[in-house]
């Protein structure tokens, strides 16, 4: 389960500047390292408070103050693991923005 072997998300993003069809793309992984206080009554636990955890990707629902408690770090951004990293579009707008002026000169 998750308490021994921590699970990752994955995602990815590709920005296009459609007047000039230049794009970038890039990936992004985070991993949630689960205490070992983390058992199948969690699950059932939400399951039970209606929570929408099979409405979430990989049943991860790491805001919920349920799950929460039973994290012990992530090794990336929480808004990676809920779906689109900002750091990665922050970047990737940088690097579009760069291509951009490159191709202006």
């Amino acid at each position: 389960g998750y308490a021994s072997s921590p699970c990752s998300t994955v995602g990815s993003c590709v920005l296009t500047h459609l007047p000039s069809g230049i794009q970038v793309s890039g990936v992004d992984t985070a991993t949630i390292h689960f205490k070992p206080t983390i058992t199948g009554d969690i699950i059932d636990n939400l399951l039970k408070e209606d929570a929408p955890v099979l409405s979430c990707a990989g049943g991860l629902m790491i805001e919920h103050p349920l799950t929460r408690e039973h994290i012990d770090r992530i090794e990336g951004t929480e808004d990676s693991v809920m779906g689109l990293s900002k750091d990665l579009v922050i970047r990737l707008l940088g690097e579009l923005r760069q291509k951009l002026l490159e191709n202006a000169k």
